[in-house]
């Protein structure tokens, strides 16, 4: 949406926009080829091993913490309720007299 409101505004900012979200991704899909598909260099990281159980439980809980908080985000909104509505109270008021 941010592409298409830059476009919208002038179209060269819009094809700015546009080829860095481009170049961006193609460079990550390159790292990403390089640093987890590729041959490992370093002697130190060799000796490495994978996560255990217990790690891999706690990635699990957190995973699914976030998971949840964005399947049903209602306990983490109504914490921060009272005090948005404060803040549009506020920012809704005009300073132009």
């Amino acid at each position: 949406m941010v592409i298409i409101g830059a476009i919208q505004y002038d179209f060269l900012i819009g094809l700015a926009a546009a080829s860095a979200l481009i170049f961006g991704a193609a460079y990550t899909l390159w790292m990403f080829k390089r640093v987890y598909l590729g041959p490992v260099t370093n002697d130190d990281v060799r000796g490495l091993t994978d996560i255990n159980a217990r790690e891999f439980l706690v990635m699990a809980l957190l995973a699914a913490a976030t998971l949840w908080m964005g399947v049903y985000p209602k306990p983490f909104t109504d914490v921060m309720d009272t005090s948005v509505q404060e803040l549009i109270k506020h920012v809704s008021v005009t300073k132009i007299k």
